[in-house]
């Protein structure tokens, strides 16, 4: 079910049972120099991985208020914000607060934190907007953990997205250890696309798809060959860190088998020149606060 006009150079949903595409634009545009605002080592991991962890991004003094305004936020937002909210399938706890870019404040105002903005711009080689934005809770005990998936086949096929030139970026407020459900990558799955059988649901409810994934499941088989080619790596790393990661690497969580709340903010940032277009899978675009259409490049802002 291809709806768009524009020609799809990675069809899927079509009905068929999936394939493997060749990536077909560069993963890192910036060329490096000494005035980079990464090391070569850095933009070659990167390149080679589809991932980075940059680590003491944030101090703790900054944490404190992220987590402060993260709390006051979270308590708040069934009055405020009650369309763009995510609630665990068996509980009433929180799991995910969307849009978070738009809100007034120091959660707004992170998105343009020179520390990960320079980076992404540099990565991208491009002026960035954000596309997605949210706040992530995994309660202790009860946060699940979600399936192996490329988020550039959802911003492709519900959201327009064109092509690979997006970059995710995590600020981790708590810890990330094994037992909380860390974020796992399959390194250099990001080279390729896999396009997953099915069709996009005409009513796709975006709360029920968060809670369990029914489209834009990779067949098990690409995952195994995926597995096979670049293994799986799990994130651990200290609260203040930033995890960076392409739009297309292939990427899973478990859950949250400790006694501690995992956290983090999640901002997409996607290059000005691949602004979405209409959908490429399905028959009318997600709300605003899950695809931005309004392109606003970001301009650094230093935290005072």
């Amino acid at each position: 079910m291809i709806v768009s006009a524009v020609r799809d150079p990675y069809p899927t949903r079509d009905k068929s049972e999936g394939a493997l595409i060749r990536r077909a634009e560069p993963v890192v545009h910036g060329e490096w120099n000494e005035d980079s605002p990464l090391s070569q080592a850095q933009v070659e991991q990167f390149e080679r991985d589809g991932y980075l962890v940059l680590t003491d991004v944030f101090s703790a003094h900054e944490l404190d208020e992220l987590r402060a305004v993260a709390e006051r936020v979270s308590k708040n937002c069934a009055q405020t914000h009650p369309g763009q909210l995510i609630k665990e399938a068996d509980t009433e706890q929180l799991r995910t607060l969307f849009g978070v870019h738009g809100m007034e404040g120091l959660l707004k105002d992170t998105a343009s934190n020179p520390r990960m903005l320079e980076v992404v711009q540099f990565l991208l080689n491009d002026s960035v907007y954000i596309h997605q934005s949210r706040l992530n809770f995994k309660s202790p005990q009860y946060g699940s953990g979600f399936e192996w998936h490329s988020d550039f086949e959802t911003w492709h096929a519900e959201d327009g997205m064109p092509g690979m030139r997006a970059i995710s970026a995590t600020v981790l407020l708590t810890d990330e250890i094994s037992a909380d459900g860390s974020l796992k990558f399959m390194p250099r799955s990001h080279k390729t696309f896999v396009a997953c059988p099915g069709e996009t649901p005409d009513t796709q409810v975006y709360q029920e798809a968060f809670r369990k994934q029914a489209v834009g499941k990779p067949p098990a088989l690409f995952l195994d060959l995926l597995e096979e080619n670049g293994g799986v790596q799990e994130v651990v790393a200290p609260a203040g860190s930033v995890l960076l990661f392409d739009c297309n690497v292939m990427h899973g969580a478990g859950k949250n088998t400790s006694d501690h709340l995992r956290a983090n903010l999640f901002y997409v940032y996607n290059a000005v020149s691949n602004a979405l277009n209409s959908p490429y899978a399905a028959e009318k675009p997600r709300p605003e606060f899950l695809a931005t259409r309004k392109v606003e490049p970001l301009t650094s802002q230093v935290p005072a």
